[in-house]
């Protein structure tokens, strides 16, 4: 009860703190229509892209899953993972990472993380609704998650219910997550494998686009205040 309360309090303090770049769908923080509710869309394509970056190095997995980077969050959805002791490993929400999470429940009294660490299997999506707070409210909302056990961790990615019937945003980043989702329903099998290795270097691009600004915007700062400075002790000389 007490991890519950403390974070439905602090999720108005995350709304307000910098937010870290988040990348998916291969081009910039993607709007909720990149959010495919279906197993066999989103949700599955990134629990694959979750077991095969835990198989390579859990520690650098766990890390970009928590922070969101390397195309592993959308606007309003995230990966987060319990470790076989309880403990939540990785989530964006600093209330729940590093903490024993069997006990969290909604107001319903549905205990979803116990359940799904009970029933998480590897190499299949179990299905789970829940109630929810989306970053930065305290309101629960419907929330369908598809989770799955990749090695000793249970990882999964949900969907707000109320942004898997919104209509699709009339964006360019809305028409691309479209299109994806239509070509993942059509790709032969023979080849997914490219397909998923094209997606994943769009991810890597946007990554890379999003360093740059970030730099861009970090020496802008430093010049302006390096001209400040000087502005300062020249006023000071006359």
């Amino acid at each position: 009860m007490a991890l519950r309360a403390a974070l439905l309090a602090a999720s108005l303090m995350c709304a307000v703190q910098p937010g870290t770049v988040a990348l998916a769908c291969g081009d910039g923080e993607a709007p909720t229509s990149c959010d495919d509710p279906s197993p066999n869309g989103f949700a599955s394509w990134m629990l694959g892209r979750v077991g095969r970056a835990l198989q390579a190095d859990p520690a650098k997995a766990l890390t970009e899953f928590t922070a969101g980077t390397n195309g592993f969050r959308t606007a309003d959805t995230y990966v987060f993972c319990v470790g076989p002791d309880g403990v939540m490993s990785a989530h964006p929400n600093p209330i729940l990472k590093g903490h024993d999470v069997r006990d969290l429940h909604d107001k319903t009294g549905n205990h979803f993380i116990q359940t799904m660490l009970e029933t998480a299997k590897p190499g299949q999506i179990a299905v789970i609704h829940y109630l929810f707070p989306k970053p930065g409210s305290t309101t629960e909302e419907p929330k369908t998650t598809y989770y799955t056990r990749a090695g000793d961790q249970m990882c999964a990615v949900g969907v707000y219910d109320t942004d898997a019937s919104a209509p699709a945003a009339a964006t360019p980043d809305g028409r691309v997550a479209q299109l994806r989702q239509k070509l993942d329903g059509v790709i032969p099998s023979q080849a997914r494998e490219d397909w998923i290795a094209f997606l994943e270097a769009l991810n890597a691009q946007g990554d890379a686009k999003a360093a740059a600004i970030a730099q861009a915007r970090h020496d802008v700062q430093a010049a302006a205040a390096a001209l400040d400075t000087a502005g300062s002790r020249s006023a000071g000389a006359e």
